[in-house]
């Protein structure tokens, strides 16, 4: 019998196999925008918020926001912190390839 695995995003109950081949991913199987997303962390950049992917892909926030969401439930992009925004007073996720090291 296969254990019952929920989605800790939806809250929904998944298939163990199904939750197997979303985490087996390898480069390769990303989706371009999901490759493109990680390539804006190339040449040593800082962490950086959805904006900042945004601005640098060329690519509409929404879609940055939802490939971003994939990745950190794939575990290859993590929050590492929060920035202020002094024009809208609101906090932004700050992301990394890498998760924050003690």
């Amino acid at each position: 019998m296969e254990a019952e695995i929920y989605s800790a995003r939806s809250g929904r109950r998944v298939a163990e196999t199904q939750s197997d081949a979303f985490h087996a991913l390898t480069i390769k199987d990303l989706t371009v925008g999901q490759k493109m997303v990680l390539n804006a962390f190339k040449d040593g950049r800082p962490p950086l918020t959805r904006e900042d992917i945004a601005s640098i892909t060329n690519l509409k926030l929404g879609s940055v926001c939802g490939r971003v969401r994939e990745l950190i439930d794939a575990k290859r992009l993590f929050v590492v912190g929060k920035r202020q925004d002094l024009a809208t007073q609101t906090s932004h996720q700050l992301l990394n390839t890498k998760p924050l090291s003690i």
